[in-house]
């Protein structure tokens, strides 16, 4: 991905890492993902996700590095990617309200 990706690296690895194309589904890797990973590293991925979403990228771009960082497809989701990834940001949310 281009420089201008460079801000969102954890981001990217998050969603690479989290969200390949060995997963049984997107919500089954994301409740793993909270499962092992601490209550900083599920803060720090929030703050990164909240981030990336208020930054000067533009819609497609930020659809772009999804989609290219993600192995999901969203149109049997019903969601874009950004709708997609706001989502997972509000399951992060609630799940720090009860990770310990």
């Amino acid at each position: 991905m281009e420089d201008r990706y460079n801000p969102y690296e954890e981001l990217g690895d998050f969603l690479a890492g989290t969200f390949h194309q060995d997963i049984e589904s997107p919500e089954e890797a994301l409740n793993e993902f909270i499962m092992e990973v601490t209550k900083i590293c599920i803060e720090n991925t929030k703050n990164d996700i909240l981030s990336f979403l208020n930054s000067n990228l533009t819609d497609s771009e930020k659809e772009e590095f999804i989609k290219y960082n993600t192995y999901i497809y969203y149109p049997a989701l019903n969601l874009t990617p950004i709708e997609w990834l706001k989502q997972t940001l509000e399951t992060l949310k609630e799940a720090l309200k009860s990770k310990k």
